[in-house]
């Protein structure tokens, strides 16, 4: 409804000459792109729990907060590109939490398929990742340990210990149980400290 539509006789010249004003009386003024990030910014208590229940078994854990900054980041980027607001933020910021999440589900399914490859990229990330309880870094003694354990405990040492997921996350990415995954975590340890006085010397 518009002031032209409003009766208006009887008003005075005042009133009338205000009337858009006096309609607008009560409405809030819509927010601006930056207002709707900042405002989404800080509510991350609504979101994060809806990244963690499709993050599934790792709900909980740091990937949670990882994919609630990168949401952010997307949203961030869309509103920069168009210097426009969204017309239902929270809708959309929900479909992208739930792109987000099936992103990292699918990066971490790869990473666990490249572990073990040939390309010494893989390695990169964590090259300075000391293994548990000792001064041998995981990256020089690689070589060693493809020859003294086997395929399923170098899995469990690297997913557990190096790249410091769950035993619950790394069965899932092993395909086992969380009890096979720490048993074979244990055997490999055992193995590991069997042959500390030779591990690492010639790397």
């Amino acid at each position: 409804m518009t002031s032209d539509s409003l009766p208006n006789r009887g008003l005075p010249a005042q009133k009338r000459r205000r009337l858009p004003e006096l309609m607008r009386f009560g409405k809030s003024t819509p927010l601006t792109a930056q207002e709707q990030l900042d405002g989404l910014a800080r509510e991350s208590r609504v979101y994060i729990p809806r990244i963690e229940r499709r993050l599934g078994q790792y709900r909980g854990s740091q990937l949670a907060e990882d994919v609630w900054q990168n949401a952010l980041l997307k949203i961030a980027k869309r509103m920069d590109q168009d210097g426009e607001p969204i017309a239902n933020v929270h809708a959309y910021m929900y479909r992208v939490c739930d792109s987000c999440a099936a992103d990292e589900l699918r990066r971490i399914a790869s990473r666990s398929e490249d572990l073990f490859g040939d390309d010494p990229s893989a390695l990169e990330e964590w090259e300075n990742v000391r293994l548990h309880r000792s001064d041998v870094y995981y990256a020089d003694i690689k070589p060693e340990l493809d020859s003294l354990l086997t395929e399923m405990e170098h899995r469990a040492l690297y997913l557990i210990e190096v790249a410091g997921f769950t035993s619950t996350m790394a069965a899932e990415l092993m395909d086992v149980s969380p009890s096979s995954a720490r048993k074979a975590l244990r055997r490999a340890r055992d193995k590991i400290r069997g042959h500390r006085p030779r591990i690492g010397q010639d790397a």
